[in-house]
């Protein structure tokens, strides 16, 4: 007798369908959330890059160039612009290799802006599956949040800046981080160690901290999903975050050590009561731009008036009692459920240590911090959204769906748009006078900008010295204590070759401040344009006696003996520049620069060291064989070496090349080629 063939039940089929369904559901909404995240950050990857941080970051950052394993040996072992982040930098390392660069130098931005999305799109993602697990799978409620998450406005500052490189990369690390966690402690059967989950969190957490400081409450989000899942609390679980808090505790010390200089510098001499109020409002702004993102800013300045008075208005003496009426919320809903505890802690703790309580720097808030505590807010929307729509009375659900769908039209336009502020130094600062016309830092900035398009665009075209000149006298009124607005000002009265205004301004500056040395080498240019060279000469001095005493290096060293070689040529002292053009061959001699060359062959050949003149000439069109003014000096080179065949084949060169050469030279070589020899 046969043996009968169990047919699958009509429950087992009916299930596995759903489960398919529910598959390509799943899949369709993941393709829906990219390519809508996209669509909306699409003018982002044809911005520039801005004056704020990218120059140091990036455009100005030659260690960039350097092979890779030197670069990491540099980032791993230093702390850069106040913060110990290697994996970040050595991305940056990755886009400078792939972009093109003069002479080590980034000048395309398209790849770092491209890298930034990438990364914002991959972030998308992992949120969703960071709610779909959170939630129990509820897949409305992780689109929902994705979705905001991808297209909310307050997060184009952390995907269009290209400086911000760190918030997108620590927050990948970060969420994966949390999404293996989670599985670590949630899933009941593993077809692998659950060991193995437990290490790749803390790989995935170290790689997110050397990305981001900010990655160091990393622990107590782990603790948060604890409670959130009621897993008990044990020695184990205790001990699980030992070596979480142990790198927090120890990258913490490095970042407060690293922050010390400029933290002391920034942070605001508030009373306590004021610190309150504005930590307290800082947390209600940042909860009220999460459903109301309108008048953004890449700056919002501390509420402060002339004379560095604080000017409160009545919010932030309101927002302690916003405050507190949350907090009384939120234990409310304890009755309930856990899941607003959950979505406002993993806000709050996300945010707490940037909320000004501590007001250091000049921003009240900052759109960037809000990229990943939203997702407590997102989760929170989503678990609304997802209650309202299964709401027995199906009215609510369609008025909830057409809330969802105003709302993220609404979000995803103001997103686009604010992509292009962030197109150029000029549009950004522009934009930050239309929400604050009296903000010094923007009038700066933009000023700086436009002295110096060359640097940021290319092809940018003529600079509008007279726009940057408005901007700083508007900045020196607002702030006239600032000795960098005094230094570019006088920049800009060098550039109008009015040097006299310029010398005023040079001599302000060094009397605001006199640590900074760069002045002294701006008004020895100043001097040296005005002929004034033993004025030049005494300030450059200064620099270099200053920076030797200290046994350090001049960071800008290059320019002051190119500076200073030069001037010793045009006063004539020139064994002096000699000195000067030897010293910046040696600095170079990796990758040597005509023009050095060419100048000391000038200052030999002053000196009737022929030779030497020769030799310089001649390694200056190695360099570059259409240097036609080196060919024209060593015509005359080889003519005082009585060469005069070398003299005339280099004299029709240097013409052929473009050189405006007076014929009455060439008929004097040529009557000395053809003169009898004695």
């Amino acid at each position: 007798m046969s043996k009968l063939t169990k047919k699958p039940s009509p429950s087992h089929d009916v299930k596995k369908k759903a489960s398919s369904s529910n598959t390509n559901s799943r899949w369709l909404l993941l393709i829906a959330l990219v390519i809508t995240t996209f669509i909306v950050f699409f003018p982002s990857l044809n911005n520039n890059f801005t004056n704020w941080d990218d120059d140091r970051y990036v455009i100005n950052n030659t260690m960039l160039a350097k092979p890779y394993m030197e670069c990491a040996k540099y980032y791993f072992n230093n702390i850069f612009f106040n913060n110990y982040h290697p994996i970040t930098m050595m991305v940056y390392a990755f886009e400078n290799h792939h972009s093109s660069v003069i002479q080590g130098i980034s000048t395309n931005p398209e790849m770092y802006h491209q890298v930034n999305l990438l990364f914002h799109l991959f972030n998308v993602l992992l949120v969703f599956f960071f709610i779909y697990f959170l939630s129990n799978k509820k897949i409305e409620v992780a689109f929902i949040a994705a979705m905001l998450f991808g297209i909310h406005p307050m997060h184009v500052e952390s995907v269009a800046w290209v400086s911000e490189l760190k918030d997108v990369l620590y927050s990948f690390f970060f969420l994966g981080g949390l999404i293996t966690y989670f599985k670590y402690i949630g899933e009941r059967e593993l077809n692998y160690p659950r060991l193995l989950l437990y290490i790749f969190t803390f790989f995935l957490f170290i790689l997110a901290v050397l990305a981001k400081p900010a990655a160091l409450i990393f622990v107590f989000i782990l603790i948060l999903l604890d409670y959130y899942t009621s897993r008990k609390t044990t020695m184990r679980s205790l001990v699980e975050k030992l070596p979480f808090l142990i790198v927090s505790i120890i990258l913490s010390i490095v970042t407060y050590k690293a922050q010390i200089p400029d933290a002391a510098r920034d942070v605001a001499s508030f009373s306590l009561f004021n610190r309150m109020l504005i930590g307290s409002y800082s947390l209600v702004a940042y909860l009220v731009k999460f459903i109301a993102p309108f008048n953004l800013s890449a700056l919002h300045p501390y509420p402060i008036g002339r004379g560095n008075i604080l000017n409160l208005s009545w919010g932030f003496y309101l927002a302690p009692i916003v405050v507190l009426a949350i907090v009384f919320g939120v234990y409310k809903s304890l009755k309930y459920s856990r899941d607003v505890v959950f979505g406002v802690l993993f806000f709050v703790i996300n945010i707490v240590l940037v909320l000004q309580f501590i007001t250091v720097g000049k921003a009240l808030i900052a759109e960037r911090y809000s990229y990943i505590s939203y997702i407590g807010l997102f989760y929170l929307a989503g678990i609304v959204y997802s209650k309202i729509y299964h709401h027995p009375k199906y009215l609510y659900g369609k008025y909830i769906a057409f809330v969802f769908i105003v709302v993220g039209i609404t979000f995803c336009y103001l997103s686009n748009a604010r992509c292009k502020v962030w197109n150029n130094s000029e549009t950004l600062w522009t934009d930050v006078l239309n929400q604050y016309p009296d903000n010094a830092e923007a009038h700066k900035n933009r000023g700086a900008y436009l002295t110096n398009k060359s640097m940021y665009d290319i092809n940018a075209g003529k600079n509008d010295f007279d726009k940057a000149f408005d901007d700083f006298n508007q900045a020196i009124r607002l702030n006239p204590d600032d000795a960098q607005l005094f230094i570019d000002r006088a920049n800009v009265y060098s550039a109008k070759e009015q040097y006299m205004l310029a010398l005023v301004d040079y001599s302000k500056a060094i009397q605001l401040d006199t640590a900074d040395y760069s002045v002294y080498l701006n008004r020895g240019l100043c001097y040296s344009q005005m002929e004034r060279y033993d004025s030049a000469f005494t300030d450059w001095q200064r620099v270099l006696k200053h920076y030797q005493n200290a046994g350090m290096q001049f960071p800008q060293s290059e320019k002051l003996y190119q500076s200073r070689a030069f001037a010793y040529l045009k006063a004539g002292r020139f064994q002096d520049a000699v000195n000067d053009y030897s010293h910046l061959i040696e600095l170079n001699n990796i990758a040597p620069i005509p023009n050095t060359f060419f100048f000391r062959g000038i200052a030999y050949f002053k000196l009737k060291n022929y030779d030497a003149a020769l030799a310089d000439n001649t390694k200056a069109i190695a360099i570059d064989g259409n240097y036609r003014e080196a060919y024209y000096n060593r015509a005359q080179v080889y003519f005082n070496l009585k060469k005069y065949q070398q003299s005339l084949d280099d004299m029709y060169t240097a013409k052929r090349l473009g050189y405006d050469i007076d014929p009455a030279m060439i008929d004097e070589i040529k009557q000395a080629l053809t003169a009898p020899k004695n």
